[in-house]
């Protein structure tokens, strides 16, 4: 029996939409192990602890903790975030779907759903799944800081606004999106809201929610080169911020605090490259 012209493309383009299902999920699979390796340096070990902690300590007791004249008058703007912002923001996240044409309604309602569901898992591991003993014997029993609320509700808005943004103006909110998200998770290392590892945690939980949205069935499809570049990149990003903070000679605050503004900036651009075409039309 001849198969058609046409029902040979159908079969091809399912399957092609399933490589990049099955990338996407992969993709997430492989940032999740490196969220829980993350935790479980930092969180469920002595020296990590022991590591984040002091620099902790140095942020929470020195006034304008990293040193760096000019960045703090970039985190005396990021200071002024609040809890309205995010609405804010996600009715222009709306505004923008409705403006950008007809079609958009499903990037919309993917854009909102990764900005929420970035900092929903977020607060869900922060406050309800994991914990920090204390094992360095220094601070007794502590809240879990890990991953940060603040620098997840930024960098969920980045990612969001990316999905729903039309073509002409995905340059210009990657830009934006990405200085956002790194000066907020600098800010909170700077400022001793957060330690270096609550920031790379939330760079991940990012990325692990994009690409979950990612794996959901769709007629434009991600590139898988970049899929991939995404799904190992953030977790190198992470790992060379904890080397560069915690093991090389020149670490510190001011290393750290650079770092995870690196590492969250990072991953907005990486993200930029892996999107659909959809979202450049």
């Amino acid at each position: 029996m001849v198969t058609s012209a046409p029902a040979q493309q159908s079969s091809s383009t399912r399957s092609a939409r399933a490589r990049v299902s099955a990338a996407s999920a992969g993709g997430a699979l492989v940032q999740s192990a490196a969220l829980a390796a993350v935790y479980w340096a930092c969180v469920r070990t002595v020296r990590g602890q022991q590591q984040e902690n002091a620099l902790h300590e140095t942020a929470v007791t020195t006034p304008d903790a990293a040193g760096i004249g000019w960045l703090q008058r970039v985190f005396a703007v990021v200071d002024r975030f609040e809890p309205v912002h995010l609405l804010v923001a996600l009715a222009a996240m709306l505004l923008l779907g409705a403006l950008s044409g007809r079609g958009r309604l499903r990037r919309t309602v993917l854009g909102v759903g990764v900005a929420l569901g970035t900092l929903g898992v977020t607060e869900v591991l922060k406050l309800v799944v994991l914990q920090r003993p204390d094992l360095s014997a220094e601070y007794g029993t502590i809240a879990n800081s890990l991953p940060s609320g603040h620098t997840a509700g930024v960098l969920g808005l980045a990612l969001g606004f990316l999905l729903v943004a039309p073509r002409w103006l995905r340059g210009v909110l990657t830009v934006g999106g990405a200085a956002a998200a790194g000066a907020m998770g600098a800010f909170v290392v700077d400022h001793g809201w957060h330690r270096v590892s609550d920031v790379l945690a939330s760079a991940l939980v990012g990325s692990i929610v994009l690409c979950l949205a990612l794996a959901l069935p769709t007629r434009q499809r991600p590139r898988l080169g970049r899929l991939a570049a995404l799904a190992v990149g953030v977790p190198v990003l992470s790992l060379a911020a904890l080397v560069v903070t915690y093991v090389l000679p020149t670490g510190g605050l001011t290393a750290g605090t650079f770092a995870a503004g690196a590492v969250v900036a990072g991953t907005v651009l990486l993200a930029a490259r892996v999107l659909p075409r959809e979202v450049r039309r």
